[in-house]
């Protein structure tokens, strides 16, 4: 099946934009089942102009009902982040803040945990696991133990997060478990065009819910007026390759040169110091 790449900012948007998708989605990452979900904020940012050096991100918000440890339901809000570079970092910190702890459209919303899920274009150096969940643990530091506990003013302070590295996404048969599923509709290969951003996803589907995100990126990659869109997309993305890629880059190396500098400097005083103390020791004597 010919379906849109959902890195992109276009088709991933426009997937998880569908309610019915995005509780597929969020519901098979948080390994709860999602009741309810209902979108809030959106924002998707992209260099306009050949002098914006801002980096491209895109970030949508829900309130989702979900369910609680002990099988009651409880609310919570979801934070879905994609980007395409590891210097949106951060921007992802603003948007936390905008969430976790910014102004509502309810107030209600101001007392909810949050759950962040970031979905990455670019592969962390350390985590080699495509999917990552990082959880948070009561520590009792004068014992040193895990307490089974929750307490409000901590869950609300503290966040959970999912990481998604789809570069590292690499299913090697048809996949069986609902997370395979779901991750595999990221994976990033069997590309079609030179722009990568269109892909033949050949795994047998028979899960109806997968089967409505994949029609969803089929609608995005085969409508002329969603092309049209991926086509616009991937020139700003060869723009960011070719121009801001670029400027990035100059300002690390920059910034290492600075650093080794620094460090040179800071070696060669320790050196003249401990010159000047052998000689005042030498003087003594």
């Amino acid at each position: 099946m010919i379906i849109a790449n959902p890195i992109y900012d276009t088709a991933f948007k426009g997937l998880v934009s569908n309610i019915e998708a995005a509780k597929v989605l969020i519901g098979t990452l948080l390994g709860k089942e999602v009741f309810e979900i209902e979108p809030r904020i959106t924002e998707h940012l992209r260099p306009m102009e050949d002098d914006d050096k801002r980096p491209r991100c895109l970030r949508l918000d829900y309130m989702a009902v979900v369910e609680g440890e002990n099988g009651e339901r409880q609310k919570i809000l979801i934070e879905v982040q994609k980007a395409t570079g590891v210097e949106v970092i951060s921007r992802f910190r603003e948007y936390l803040a905008l969430a976790g702890y910014g102004k509502q459209e309810k107030k209600e919303e101001n007392e909810l945990p949050v759950v962040t899920i970031y979905f990455l274009g670019f592969k962390l150096a350390n985590i080699k696991t495509p999917c990552l969940k990082v959880e948070r643990q009561y520590i009792d530091m004068l014992e040193n133990k895990v307490l089974d506990t929750k307490e409000k003013f901590v869950e609300l302070l503290t966040h959970d997060s999912i990481i998604i590295q789809t570069p590292r996404i690499n299913t090697s048969e048809e996949p069986k478990t609902d997370l395979e599923k779901v991750l595999s509709v990221f994976e990033q290969k069997n590309f079609t065009d030179i722009d990568e951003s269109i892909i033949n996803y050949k795994y047998p589907v028979e899960d109806s819910r997968i089967k409505k995100m994949l029609d969803i990126l089929h609608y995005i990659g085969t409508d002329p007026e969603e092309r049209k869109k991926l086509d616009e997309e991937a020139y700003w993305k060869n723009h960011d390759e070719n121009s801001i890629g670029k400027y990035l880059k100059d300002i690390e190396e920059r910034d290492k040169k600075l650093e080794k500098q620094a460090e040179e400097i800071a070696a060669l005083k320790q050196q003249l110091a401990n010159a000047e103390i052998n000689k005042l020791e030498a003087m003594k004597k």
